[in-house]
């Protein structure tokens, strides 16, 4: 594993340099996110101009939204490691890197932890962002580091499940860009009514990892107080966490027999 660091950061480094990661992956969901509070503003000083009230509730939306776009956009990004773990498996270097005086799992390991980090970095820009621009708030800090850690690895285990299950670059990523808008469909958050049955109002809130990670972190103080239910959400999330590393190993032991 002594070359385990020159990998990672090679692959982090080169997420970094590719414009198109950079502008899709930051710059994009840090311009949704402003966008649709100065979106927000504008109405609710229009309502201020009609009723004569002030409306206090400008950091509320903003901490609503920075979770939206933080949580989706870890999923978003697991095409980051699409990318590079089929380059490993079918790409145009698959055989210098076969020829390497390295393991093929040691190159995995960089790969994976480079888009780890990238995701982190990610949500933490754009809570920042947020937090700077709007006063939008945290909640409970240890609640918002776990549903940051659990969704960040989450996104990567979904990702490797895909690449193990996906014979083609081209149909993993439409596999996991599917799955990253069907999650904020049934979310709730494409301003798509789903209905008011009692099984629409048990998927809204339950039915994906995004509205999980979701309530979670909003019911850990920033805009309700009611730490049972985070703590559920989160319980949750852990355990479809557990599934997903159980079944890329299960599916690891398979393709290596």
């Amino acid at each position: 594993m002594n070359r385990f660091p020159l990998i990672f950061g090679h692959y982090f480094k080169r997420s970094l340099r590719d414009p198109l990661n950079v502008i899709v992956f930051l710059l994009l969901p840090v311009g949704l996110v402003t966008l649709n509070m100065l979106g927000l503003i504008g109405m609710f000083d229009q309502m201020v101009d009609e009723a004569g009230t002030a409306i206090d509730n400008i950091a509320a939306n903003a901490t609503v939204l920075a979770t939206v776009f933080m949580v989706a956009f870890q999923f978003f990004s697991g095409e980051l490691l699409i990318y590079n773990g089929y380059e490993l498996k079918e790409g145009d270097v698959r055989w210098r890197l076969r020829a390497a005086p390295v393991p093929q799992r040691t190159f995995l390991a960089g790969v994976s932890l480079s888009s780890w980090i990238f995701n982190l970095a990610q949500g933490i820009l754009i809570f920042s962002v947020v937090v700077l621009l709007f006063d939008a708030h945290l909640g409970n800090p240890l609640i918002f580091i776990a549903v940051l850690l659990i969704v960040s690895i989450m996104s990567q285990l979904l990702a490797a499940l895909i690449i193990q299950l996906a014979p083609r670059r081209k149909t993993a990523s439409i596999v996991i860009n599917v799955f990253c808008f069907a999650q904020m469909f049934l979310s709730g958050f494409l301003f798509i009514p789903l209905g008011n049955s009692a099984l629409a109002e048990f998927v809204t809130s339950y039915g994906t990892p995004l509205a999980l990670a979701h309530r979670a972190i909003l019911y850990a103080g920033p805009v309700l107080d009611d730490m049972s239910q985070a703590v559920f959400n989160l319980s949750i999330l852990g355990g479809i966490t557990l599934i997903l590393i159980a079944a890329n190993l299960i599916l690891g032991r398979r393709r290596s027999a």
